[in-house]
């Protein structure tokens, strides 16, 4: 009888490697997301104590909210792919199934 799909993709870790390109994925979308309004507030604290005053607080463009629009929507996208991929083929979380997978490829012997 031949495997089903599911079982396939648990048996080579095809599946484990997409869950971790998709976790990377989401964090580099909330790291992308993110950095410029830390930066910008870095930027306001540095020249507020650089200038000893308040400086001229700018609001965010459109360019910089669609950025962060567009990021956070791909982050909850990867997220989203990841449980989903990790829920239909392991039956838990994508933490929680790369986390067995990890102890399952450390106890056994591949030299």
């Amino acid at each position: 009888m031949r495997p089903s799909l599911r079982q396939v993709l648990a048996d080579s870790h095809v599946a484990a490697v997409a869950i971790a390109l998709f976790l990377l994925g989401s964090l580099d979308a909330a790291f992308s997301a993110l950095w410029p309004p830390v930066f910008e507030v870095l930027k306001y604290v540095f020249t507020a104590i650089a200038i000893l005053d308040i400086p001229y607080l700018g609001s965010l463009r459109i360019a910089d909210r669609s950025m962060l629009i567009l990021s956070i929507s791909y982050c909850i996208v990867s997220l989203s792919a990841a449980w989903l991929l990790s829920k239909w083929v392991y039956g838990v979380g994508p933490f929680r199934a790369l986390m067995s997978l990890r102890s399952k490829l450390i106890r056994s012997d591949h030299a």
